[in-house]
């Protein structure tokens, strides 16, 4: 299962993204922290979710975990939180590493390996507390607990779908095809990043 889907990705969607996605904005306008911000970017989290699979659909569950030093802001406070949902299932594990690059004090330019561990495991949509676990997502900035502040991307190899709610402010679908993201286009229009619109409304315009 390990090697299946880490060679999926690295063949289909490199670096976990593709030019081919859709960004929607969940927590806006609501200031940060309220509980009318909350509320929205659970609903509509959901919504694109469960949009984006069906409830037999078979998936994929990525997760990308840094350990305690993730963010020096924020911080994991409840870092077992996800594993705490996912108790029982059978977890694969594999260490990759981020490449960045820095300059030294002479200005040359270092590669730095920033190290995390994967864990996977697959199982049919309805299986997954997948609302625990978004909601988890919205909690991690915005001072609540209990939080997940790992990164979670929900795949779905016969839909060629990566799902990844990033944060309290949005989530990105990624896909190999524009058709499977188009009825997202026009359904939750609304709802697009504006940030990105010029973007998307070009990406999705008719042919």
């Amino acid at each position: 299962m390990k090697k299946e889907i880490i060679k999926y990705l690295n063949d289909n969607f490199p670096n976990l993204g593709s030019d081919i996605h859709i960004r929607f904005e969940l927590g806006e306008p609501f200031r940060n922290g309220s509980n009318r911000r909350i509320k929205q970017v659970n609903k509509r989290v959901v919504t694109i979710f469960e949009e984006v699979f069906d409830q037999n659909d078979s998936i994929f569950v990525y997760i990308k975990d840094w350990g305690i030093i993730e963010d020096a802001m924020f911080g994991n406070t409840t870092p077992e939180y996800l594993y705490e949902l996912l108790n029982g299932r059978t977890i694969e594990e594999e260490t990759l590493f981020d490449l960045d690059e820095d300059e030294d004090e002479e200005g040359n330019t270092i590669e730095i390996k920033q190290e995390y561990q994967v864990k996977i495991l697959n199982g049919l949509v309805s299986s997954f507390p997948y609302r625990k676990i978004l909601e988890g997502i919205s909690h991690y900035e915005q001072g609540r607990e209990p939080s997940i502040g790992q990164s979670v991307f929900f795949i779905n190899k016969d839909k060629d779908i990566v799902f990844n709610m990033y944060d309290d402010r949005g989530c990105i679908i990624y896909s190999k095809t524009k058709e499977q993201l188009r009825h997202l286009y026009v359904k939750y229009n609304d709802w697009i990043v504006n940030y990105w619109r010029d973007y998307f409304n070009r990406l999705f315009k008719d042919e």
